[in-house]
Formats: C-alpha cells, structure tokens, sequence
C-alpha cells in the first residue's frame, strides 16, 4: 500500500461483494480465477462464508474488491443473510448445466434484497459455458431474466477465465456511477464499502 504525502488526499475505495447461487455453481471458482489467475476443477465446498480480496483499477481509481464467498448449501441460508447486511455488489451464479440450479436464481435473489441494501448492484452470471455442448439453460433464458428484474447478465467460464475479469469489473464500475450520481452515499452507516488512505482519488469515474 502507498503511504501518501503529507497533505495529500488519497484513498483505496473498498466494496463489499457477496457470490451467491447453489452449491457446485462455481462460485469459489470463479473467485480463484479473479484473485489469483488461476483454476483448480476440485474446491473444497465452502463451510459457511469464505472472503478474498483484489485490488482493481476504475478509470484510475484503485478500488479494493472485498468478496464474501458464501456456502449454497441449504444450512448454511441464514448464516448467509448475515453477510448479505452491507453489500454492494451481489454475484448471482448457477450453472448453464444444471437446469435446476437456474430454477433456484429468484430464491437466491429474493434473499439478497430481503436484507442487502435497496441500491445493490447484481451480476447474474450463467456459468461454466465452457460445456456449452451440455447446456440445459439457454442463454436467452438467463438474459430474459437478467432483464425482468433489472440484473446484469453474462455468462462466464471459471475455467478458461471468459467474462470473468469482466463480471467483477463492470460492478465495480456500476457502484461508483452510482457514488458519482448520488445514488449511492459512500458515507452512510451501512454503505458496503470503506474509505483507506492509498493514492489520490482522482476525477470522475467514467467521464
């Protein structure tokens, strides 16, 4: 981390991402492949809440990612609402493979906003298109549904990295247009994001 000069403003802006979804979705995956790069197809099943981070750079402004990989089994559902408290940022995953794990998308979704703030950005990401060949979800049908419920939608492979860099980047980019036009108070209480001395703060995001 950069130490500033004395006098100088500047900042690391920190969001709060939670991934969300059933388990075997790829969520942890997906997460691997965006801190570190790399893929392993055998992840142990997360036991209730794992958290990494990644530093990304918005327009100029390094902005720390700090995700909350949550469990999809059944009993782990209400330990998980806990880490929804605060997010910004929600990553909603099912697997293109298992119709069933679509079908399951508006569960996950109606728990997020239950207790996630009114302004929290969601990716519905149809992963592990990669296997298209075994595809059970048509693309139409996650975009259909991205759309009814105001969501943005990609699919994704954690596996060859496609549209995983993306994903992540792209809600980042949407929480600070939200900063920028005033639909979001960084300062609240519970904005799912923090403030911490690194570099200068710069311009507008995406001007």
């Amino acid at each position: 981390m950069k130490t500033p000069g004395r006098g100088e403003v500047s900042w690391v802006q920190v969001f709060k991402c939670i991934t969300i979804g059933d388990a075997g979705v790829g969520k942890s995956c997906l997460l691997l492949q965006f801190t570190e790069q790399r893929f392993r197809s055998e992840l142990d099943p997360t036991i209730g809440c794992d958290c990494s981070s990644r530093i990304v750079d918005i327009c100029g402004k390094p902005t720390k990612l700090q995700i909350w990989d949550t469990a999809g089994q059944e009993l782990y559902s209400s330990i998980n609402k806990s880490y929804y408290r605060g997010a910004e940022v929600a990553i909603l995953v099912y697997d293109i493979t298992r119709r069933e794990t679509f079908d399951h998308v508006a569960r996950w979704l109606k728990a997020a906003m239950e207790v996630a703030p009114a302004s929290l950005t969601t990716i519905l990401i149809g992963n592990k298109c990669d296997m298209s060949d075994r595809r059970t979800v048509s693309y139409e049908e996650g975009e259909s549904f991205a759309k009814t419920h105001g969501l943005f939608f990609m699919e994704s492979s954690a596996k060859t990295s496609h549209n995983v860099e993306e994903a992540f980047t792209m809600a980042a980019r949407t929480v600070w247009e939200k900063i920028e036009h005033g639909a979001l108070d960084p300062t609240a209480k519970y904005a799912g994001l923090d403030f911490v001395p690194n570099v200068s703060r710069g311009g507008r995001c995406c001007s």
